[in-house]
């Protein structure tokens, strides 16, 4: 699970804040159902090491065109308003996100008043 999610991740700072984010491009979200649970284990060790308030990793649907994020913050209200969405657990679904660059990291950036 610490491969998957390292296999396409990047730091980022936001405003001294460290925000991670991973993402994998998925036929189905059923590819991952199994290993969701080591996914955001995964997940809790990245943050404790490396000291991020926000580790997310988006699991891209690229047939339903969307993206669950999910969310591990030591303040989840500034990433739901980041995207205007609710956490259902610890993942919110955002139709139309693809793309990291261009969608997932500006909105995180304006939450955050960079």
């Amino acid at each position: 699970a610490k491969d998957l999610l390292n296999r396409d991740y990047k730091d980022f700072d936001m405003k001294g804040s460290k925000v991670g984010c991973g993402q994998l491009e998925l036929a189905t979200l059923d590819q991952v159902a199994d290993i969701r649970d080591d996914l955001y284990k995964a997940m809790e060790e990245q943050k404790a090491a490396g000291g991020h308030h926000t580790i997310l990793l988006m699991l891209t649907d690229v047939v339903k065109e969307g993206t669950e994020l999910v969310v591990l913050s030591d303040d989840a209200s500034v990433v739901e308003g980041a995207f205007d969405s609710k956490l259902e657990g610890n993942s919110m679904w955002i139709p139309g996100m693809m793309s990291r660059k261009k969608q997932t990291i500006p909105n995180m950036q304006k939450a955050f008043g960079c």
